[in-house]
Parts: C-alpha cells; sequence; structure tokens
C-alpha cells in the first residue's frame, strides 16, 4: 500500500517525538482513516483534533480529572477564592457540577493549557455563572449584602492536563505498535487490512473505553483558603 503518510516509520517517528504537536500526528491518522476506510478511526481522530462538543460526544475516560472545585468570593473590600465541596452548591446545580471536571476541547486547546505557566488551570462551563448568582443570593439573606460569590470554577493541576496528552498519544503509540506487530518481517507499509485488524485490536472508537483512566492528583496553592463557607461568612 502506498501510504498518503510516506510511510508508517513516519507516523511511528512522529509519534515517538515529544516536540511534534499531537495535533500534526492525528491529522496523519485522519488521512490514514481515510484511506482504509476505517470510520472508528477517523472519527476518533476528528474528536480528538476538533473535541467531543455536541450532547452526543461521549468524553473518553482519560478526558474526565479530578479537579478542586472553587469559587470566587467578594465581601465589601476584601476579595479571596475559596474551596468547596459539591454539597456546598445550591441543589439545583449539585447534580451537574461536581468534583469532576472533563475535557471536551481538541488536542490543540489542551496542549495550550499544558503549556501555561500556572501550576493549576481554571476551567468552567456554561451555567456555572448561573450558579454564582443562585449562591450570592442564598448567602445574601443570611450574610448581608455586601457578599457576592462572582465565580465558580475548577482548580485542575497543569500536571494531570499533560497527563490527558500523554494518554492520546499511548494511544496512538499502541496503534503504530499493533500495525508494526501485524506486518511480516521486511515489509515496508501495512495492507489496508492489518491497519483496519490494528484499529479493532486496540478498540480504537469515540467512547468511554480508554483502557486508563488519569487519576493524577490535584494539589491546591497554599495560600487559598480550604473548604467549607469562609469563617468570616459564617
Amino acid at each position: 500500500m502506498n501510504s498518503p503518510l510516506g510511510g508508517i516509520s513516519r507516523l511511528e517517528r512522529d509519534v515517538l517525538d515529544e516536540t511534534v504537536p499531537l495535533a500534526n500526528i492525528l491529522r496523519q491518522v485522519l488521512i490514514l482513516g481515510g484511506h482504509v476506510s476505517s470510520q472508528p478511526l477517523r472519527a476518533w481522530a476528528q474528536r480528538e483534533l476538533k473535541g467531543y462538543g455536541g450532547a452526543a460526544a461521549e468524553i473518553p475516560d482519560y478526558r474526565k480529572l479530578p479537579a478542586q472545585l472553587k469559587i470566587d468570593i467578594t465581601n465589601g473590600p476584601r476579595n479571596w477564592a475559596q474551596e468547596i465541596e459539591p454539597y456546598n452548591l445550591p441543589k439545583e446545580a449539585r447534580e451537574h457540577i461536581t468534583g469532576q471536571v472533563e475535557l471536551p476541547w481538541g488536542a490543540a486547546e489542551i496542549q495550550a493549557m499544558a503549556n501555561a505557566k500556572d501550576e493549576h488551570i481554571r476551567l468552567a462551563m456554561p451555567g456555572m455563572s448561573y450558579t454564582a448568582q443562585l449562591m450570592t443570593q442564598e448567602w445574601q439573606r443570611s450574610e448581608g449584602p455586601f457578599v457576592s460569590v462572582d465565580s465558580v470554577f475548577w482548580s485542575v493541576s497543569r500536571a494531570a492536563i499533560t497527563g490527558v496528552l500523554d494518554q492520546i498519544r499511548t494511544r496512538l503509540t499502541e496503534f503504530v505498535a499493533e500495525v508494526r506487530a501485524s506486518m511480516s518481517p521486511g515489509s515496508e507499509e501495512p495492507t489496508i487490512e492489518q491497519i483496519r485488524e490494528a484499529v479493532s485490536s486496540i478498540n480504537i472508537r469515540v467512547g468511554d473505553n480508554s483502557p486508563v483512566t488519569v487519576t493524577a492528583p490535584v494539589a491546591v496553592a497554599n495560600q487559598e483558603a480550604v473548604a467549607g463557607i469562609p469563617k468570616e461568612l459564617s
């Protein structure tokens, strides 16, 4: 098979080269999936490139991270970040906002987060601003009119975000390894069937079936407060 990628060797080289952006490698895989008419391979590469947007998109386990739930609080002239637990949220939000955050974005966007200088990344999703409004109303009834919950967000370790990229690269490495294992000694390029078998062997598909889940712990900066409603408001 004449590969549009310039050979399986190029794909293998790029997968093992940490300096080659994942997005570039995934584009190679997307073209390869089209060349061999592998819908699962194309769909997976597209999701990893474009993100898992839409209600029907099932986010893989390796894109689900433990995260610390936090709020920004203003009380008169003072403002600070405060760690909270999900049970501190209004009842309407507890079902949707937990101690786990999903990363639906494409590989390039996740890479940009991993390249940030901050050790912890602030992430928010639609609905969190409304949750902040509900919390403000609730607290003002008991603590006075000068208390405001300005935002609700997750604090995610940059190391955990980097781990998501590593999981994607590992899956690509597994794919190349399966293709290599199916090739006859001396073969320069795999057949279409060998590539399809490799996709099936490692079960590449859009969905929640990754063999490894990222569980890196999330540390919290020492200067920030710890759980519960601030003492000033209790």
